[in-house]
């Protein structure tokens, strides 16, 4: 099957070398002109990014407005009623670890939240700190 001469895309080596520079003599009313002008805003490209701009930020309004600062079902506690939670859920009430809700803390939080969690509550309650081995003391 013989391919047609207008749909051939191979192209012969002598003619795949860089255009030719437009000649000097060429002004440009003679010069060859593109099929398409360069890219000019009219009204219409106006109007039209004004009033992407303008859904946008009014879009943005409406979403800020409907949300809340916070969760929208997280509860208002103080930071003393947070530290209750987190040291009935960390230890139990004569001292010992709360092995049942550290892991539920753990998977809720990430190691690195139950961390400051676990840390936030030793410093409010330093009777629960593990005791050190005088063993692994750093000499003075």
């Amino acid at each position: 099957m013989a391919e047609s001469p207008v749909m051939s895309y191979n192209v012969p080596d002598d003619t795949a070398a860089a255009p030719e520079p437009a000649q000097p003599s060429e002004t440009p009313e003679t010069a060859p002109r593109s099929r398409r002008s360069p890219q000019r805003n009219t009204l219409l490209d106006d109007v039209a990014n004004d009033l992407a701009l303008w859904i946008d930020d009014t879009a943005s309004k409406i979403a800020l407005a409907f949300a809340p600062g916070r969760a929208p079902f997280a509860a208002n506690l103080t930071e003393e009623a947070k530290l209750d939670y987190y040291t009935r859920a960390l230890f139990n009430p004569d001292g010992s670890p709360n092995v049942a809700g550290r892991n539920r803390e753990v998977t809720r939080l990430g190691v690195e939240g139950f961390g400051a969690v676990y840390k936030a509550v030793v410093a409010a309650h330093p009777e629960f700190k593990p005791p050190t081995d005088p063993m692994l003391e750093v000499p003075r």
